[in-house]
């Protein structure tokens, strides 16, 4: 009787190891890119114990842009399939200073800053006339990445913190710089661009949100 109890509880015991590593097998893993959770429709999975996930809502999580090449078979994450001669480096680096430092001073309520950098005839959406007083509702900007550019303009993606009376969001959107004379002549927001997440994730320990 002893003994056939031993072998029922081991049989048991084995039945629950295999059906727990029959589930894991069975469970998608999860995607989470910067504190979020990515949806997909093309679910991850696990393959002799690697992990593969579509690329497709890895590179939209960040907010990356992606080309698929056929003829070549081939994925350009922010990258260009047409690479060649640069456009100008010289404009982009230039430009590309003027905006962070525009920026950086509207972040900081530096009026001053920013008129410094701006033409007499400037135009934005940002901001409203009473910028820089008051900062109810102002957003504080943890992460900014230039993503397209010409020889005259410049887009950048934005992350800033949002917060009101009941809720701390975080929002993405892309603003849209335009230079002349050596100085900014607008910054517009870039329509139908603005998302906001819940949390938001610069590196580990760095995390912004709710």
């Amino acid at each position: 009787m002893n003994k056939l109890l031993k072998i029922g509880i081991s049989g048991l015991a084995l039945t629950l190891v295999f059906s727990a590593g029959a589930f894991a097998a069975t469970v998608a893993p999860k995607i989470i890119v910067n504190g979020n959770q990515v949806k997909t429709q093309t679910l991850p999975k696990i393959i002799n114990g690697t992990v593969y996930v579509p690329i497709r809502a890895i590179s939209e999580g960040l907010d990356a842009s992606i080309q698929w090449d056929n003829t070549s078979k081939t994925v350009y994450v922010d990258s260009d399939p047409n690479f060649g001669m640069e456009r100008s480096s010289v404009a982009y680096v230039a430009n590309r200073n003027l905006a962070y430092r525009w920026i950086m001073a509207y972040d900081e309520r530096d009026y001053q800053g920013v008129l410094d950098v701006v033409t007499p005839d400037f135009k934005t959406d940002i901001y409203n006339e009473s910028f820089p007083a008051g900062t109810y509702n102002m957003g504080t900007i943890v992460e900014m990445k230039p993503v397209a550019s010409t020889d005259s303009t410049l887009t950048v993606r934005i992350v800033q913190r949002v917060t009101a009376e009941d809720e701390y969001k975080v929002k993405v959107e892309r603003w849209h710089f335009v230079f002349g004379q050596g100085k900014i002549k607008s910054v517009k927001r870039v329509p139908d661009t603005a998302k906001y997440l819940d949390r938001y994730t610069l590196f580990p320990g760095a995390n912004f949100g709710i």
